[in-house]
């Protein structure tokens, strides 16, 4: 984990991938003909769970890569700015006022 309390990009794929697996073995018991009905349903909390789990940490690593896009948009506009500013007096200096 990252500081701050953030799973970082290689234990999110690590749960991401496992999490795979367990909807995998769900779905193929929810499918298999089998499987008792009243198992089906315990198999199906488990393919929903496991898809929420999912979702929820793909979406927290789209917060996080969109957060520093932000950031990285906010570094490039107050450059951009600065750069013009720079220009904008080397083109029309102000004059020190005298006193």
């Amino acid at each position: 984990m990252e500081s701050g309390g953030t799973v970082d990009s290689t234990t999110r794929e690590w749960l991401i991938k496992q999490l795979r697996g367990v909807l995998e073995i769900a779905m193929d018991r929810v499918t298999n003909r089998k499987t008792a009905p009243a198992d089906r349903i315990k198999w199906s909390r488990i393919v929903i769970a496991a898809g929420q789990a999912c979702n929820s940490i793909l979406r927290d690593a789209d917060i996080e890569d969109l957060k520093q896009q932000i950031q990285n948009l906010k570094q490039i506009t107050e450059e951009s700015l600065r750069d013009e500013q720079g220009i904008d007096q080397e083109e029309h200096p102000t004059t020190a006022k005298e006193d």
